[in-house]
């Protein structure tokens, strides 16, 4: 697992008041090892050597492919677009969710789901970066094995409600509607 940082001073004086500060900063990607994280920027690419003014960062597939990319919004710049090319080498299961007694956006919301000898939960978060939004799907990975077994979502309060879904699609977004019993 990753995590990317993405910074930026809003003040771009801030150097002639802190010599410490800049008003640009690079992208910071770090991978997890375990108990701590490795900064793996230096080698992964020349869009983390330059400084930028970024302010907002927002995940998604912007391309439908099952791979995670990341656009970051720049100040007085255009944003910059990091596609994964490598996600999409993996099966996948995207997932939209959509609550009627729980809150609209699935907010809360607990999947799990198993694969195989694979088995992963996840949390359906809201919100994102600065004036960002992420993509409000969820893609559940899967590798390299041939399906997805089954899938589990307990709907956030005051639902609760836990629902099991089988003979899963792969590579391809769903739409789940709480209490229909069904995905689309």
């Amino acid at each position: 697992m990753a995590t990317l940082l993405a910074n930026g001073n809003p003040d771009d004086l801030i150097s002639t008041l802190h010599g410490e500060a800049t008003y640009e900063e690079p992208l910071l990607l770090f991978h997890n090892i375990g108990k701590t994280f490795e900064n793996v920027s230096a080698q992964s690419g020349p869009v983390f050597a330059k400084p930028l003014s970024a302010r907002g960062m927002a995940i998604g597939d912007f391309n439908n492919d099952g791979g995670i990319d990341v656009l970051v919004a720049v100040n007085d710049s255009a944003p910059v677009l990091l596609r994964n090319n490598v996600g999409n080498q993996n099966h996948w299961l995207g997932v939209k969710l959509v609550g009627k007694k729980a809150n609209p956006d699935a907010i809360g919301a607990r999947i799990t789901y198993q694969a195989a000898d694979l088995k992963r939960s996840r949390s359906k978060v809201g919100g994102g970066s600065f004036l960002s939004s992420h993509d409000p799907r969820i893609v559940l990975g899967i590798g390299k094995r041939p399906k997805n077994d089954w899938l589990e979502i307990k709907w956030p309060q005051p639902s609760g409600a836990i629902e099991r879904f089988t003979e899963l699609p792969i590579d391809r977004y769903i739409t789940i509607v709480e209490g229909k019993g069904k995905w689309t």
